[in-house]
Formats: C-alpha cells, structure tokens, sequence
C-alpha cells in the first residue's frame, strides 16, 4: 500500500527519478494484472465475473487520480515526466476496456447478460453505426460507406448491443486495412433472413487463422514485438453478442484482397 500525499505537496516532494521509478512500476502491475485477468478465462464465469468487477473499481479509482494529476498538478513537470503520465493513463484506460470485455464475456457465457430483445429495424443501426465510425476510418484514410438492398423485416434483438457489434467489425476493419483502402456495410433480405455485410479491403486473414479468429484473446496480424491493440476479445463478444440474438456471425477471407464479416438475423415473428 503506497501511502497518499496531500495534492498541493505531492508534484514538490517526488523528484524526476522517483517519478519515473514509480510509473515504470504501475505499468509493469498493470501489465502484471491484465495476464492474471486474462488467466482467470478458464475458471468460471461467476468467479471471473466478480473478479472482473472488483478489479474494474479499483482502476475506477486510480484513473481518476491521474485524471486530477493531468488537469490539475502538472505544472513544473518535465515533458519526460508528462510522458510517463501519459504511458500509464493509457495503460490504465485498456485495462478498463478489458475488464469491461471480461464482464461481458461472464454474463454472456452464464447467461445472465443483461439484453433487451425486441423487434429492431437494422437500417437505423447501420447509418448511425457508420456515422460514428466514419471520422475514425477517415483519420486512417478510409473510404466508408453502407449499402441498404430493398426493404429489411425487423429481426429480434438489443438495438444498443447489435450497434455495439457493428462498431466492433467497424473498428476491427479499419485497424487491418491499408491507407486509401475502403469499407462497406451492406445489408439485405435472403429468405426469412436479414444479412448484414462489413467488408474491407484490408490485408485479409490467412487460412489457418479463420478458425480461431472468434476465439478469445485472439490477435492475428501482430508482428513480433508488436504493442496489442486492442485485447481480443472484440470478435469473441460479437460473435456471443449474434448468437443470442439466434445469429450466425461469420468470416470470409482472402490474404491481400480482404474479408468479410457477415450477420445472419432471423426475421422477428410476425403479430
């Protein structure tokens, strides 16, 4: 336990070198601490849920500490130390956006995942989809856009969630495609279905990874030495997230051509 220091002493009292001894060893515990998270996937949804959560409020409490460092004690601190803040504020932010995946992974998997199902139009949830991801597919030179295909039936599901998985195959598509390359939602009727396309033309997935893409943890495309981006279990949720809604959510791929992620939805019962 490291013992808290009044606000006004405490950018006075911690030298440059003591600084940076003590970021560099938050950083290493939050790296510690997201491999012990991640371990805790094979030991029960109900534990890992709860150690989720317990694990959630303590960064609650640590980012909002260094939220009032930024904005309130950084006067006098050296562009090195300004950096350091900055390193474990990051680390602290994707270790919340983990834990939070972990969450949802438990309820998902013991079914207790909090889901309001009724019959939403897949239409709105595509423009609305793409309008919030446009600026980011911009920032990386991309071109995004979405196709509607004739008149779509209502399919079954948590409106606020199908949006959250389109965001992800959103996201996951412009991290792995090229500069000046282009992304396209399209969606269509196909018998008593809703389909919903998210193509790219991005660097594609090799053979022997379609398989585990879904799985979880699972990062493809890395390089060694590479930093994580994101924790992969975006793809792992989503497919989760498709089938309680009694989905299918697949890939087909092609290494340097691109790939395409495609939502199956039944049509919502009539009446």
């Amino acid at each position: 336990m490291v013992a808290r220091q009044p606000r006004s002493d405490l950018t006075h009292t911690m030298g440059e070198e003591s600084l940076r001894d003590a970021l560099a060893e938050g950083a290493l515990e939050i790296e510690t601490l997201e491999q012990r998270v991640s371990d805790l996937q094979g030991t029960g949804g109900r534990f890992l849920s709860g150690a989720a959560h317990a694990i959630r409020n303590n960064l609650t409490v640590i980012q909002s500490y260094l939220e009032i460092i930024h904005s309130d004690l950084t006067e006098g601190l050296s562009d090195q130390q300004l950096s350091f803040l900055g390193v474990i504020y990051d680390n602290v932010v994707r270790m919340r956006s983990l834990v939070d995946d972990l969450v949802d992974v438990a309820a998902l998997e013991t079914g207790v995942a909090q889901l309001d199902l009724e019959p939403t139009r897949i239409d709105g949830l595509i423009e609305e989809a793409c309008r919030e991801m446009r600026p980011n597919a911009e920032l990386s030179g991309l071109w995004l856009s979405f196709e509607i295909d004739g008149e779509l039936s209502p399919v079954m599901a948590d409106g606020t969630r199908l949006r959250e998985v389109l965001r992800r195959l959103l996201d996951n598509a412009i991290r792995f495609t090229p500069p000046n390359g282009s992304l396209v939602v399209r969606a269509f009727a196909e018998k008593d279905e809703n389909v919903i396309d998210v193509s790219d033309s991005g660097v594609g997935i090799p053979n022997d990874g379609i398989d585990e893409i879904f799985d979880d943890f699972t990062q493809l495309h890395r390089k060694p030495g590479e930093l994580r981006n994101g924790n992969g279990l975006g793809l792992a949720i989503s497919r989760r997230l498709i089938e309680a809604f009694d989905g299918r959510l697949t890939v087909e791929s092609t290494v340097g051509e691109g790939s395409t992620f495609r939502i199956r939805l039944p049509a919502a019962p009539e009446g």
